[in-house]
């Protein structure tokens, strides 16, 4: 099984434990493991799909632990083509149903979303890109760390697991696995924003965004 979800990674957990009766203790140790990481290692950068609803000009991020939103592009069902909307605060609120031509943040805590200046016209998708927390849910199945890193993942959740069965040798085992490979991922993260701060400026003047795998 690829260890690269929230379901997957609750199941490695037991299997490494192999205590597969504590199903129910998981998704806090998950929650724990995710506070060390969050102080350990910077937000990064991801794209995330997300779909509007036709006569709506709202969409909710609450999926994602947003920390600062970068861009948005409405992306054609078509031809997969995609256009940036302009990202812009205090603009006025159209009762016109359209595609939009801006967007802000509302980062209400209990309910954070995007707004647009019109209402929606169709089920438009979007790629939403912005700086993220770690914060795995039934909602929010995957991340950057857990695609890219889930032996940290794993790492970080297991100290938990073996200090809640008392496993004590267990849980030493995978911390100092998780201190050796979380200066190597602060590293990869120290790098990709470097390779973000040199993109050649030509490319912008175009309008096109250069690939990029979430490494911020």
């Amino acid at each position: 099984m690829a260890l690269n979800t929230y379901a997957a990674l609750q199941s490695a957990v037991l299997d490494w434990m192999t205590r597969s009766e504590l199903t129910g203790q998981t998704a806090d140790w998950i929650t724990l493991a995710e506070a060390k990481l969050n102080r350990e290692l910077p937000a990064v950068t991801d794209d995330n799909t997300l779909t509007g609803t036709s006569s709506s000009r709202e969409i909710s991020t609450s999926a994602i632990s947003v920390v600062e939103p970068i861009g948005l592009w409405l992306v054609d069902s078509g031809t997969g083509d995609e256009r940036e909307i302009t990202k812009k605060d205090g603009f006025a609120y159209l009762d016109d149903t359209n595609e939009p031509s801006f967007w802000e943040f509302d980062d209400d805590a209990t309910a954070p979303k995007i707004k647009f200046d019109v209402k929606l016209d169709a089920a438009y998708s979007f790629r939403f890109r912005s700086r993220n927390r770690f914060a795995l849910s039934g909602s929010a199945t995957t991340n950057w760390l857990l695609t890219n890193h889930p032996d940290i993942y794993l790492a970080a959740t297991i100290v938990w697991g073996g200090g809640y069965t008392a496993n004590y040798e267990q849980a030493a085992t995978f911390k100092l696995m998780l201190e050796e490979g979380i200066p190597e991922v602060r590293n990869i993260i120290a790098q990709g924003k470097r390779g973000i701060l040199t993109v050649d400026p030509a490319l912008a003047s175009v309008n096109l965004l250069p690939y990029y795998d979430g490494t911020e």
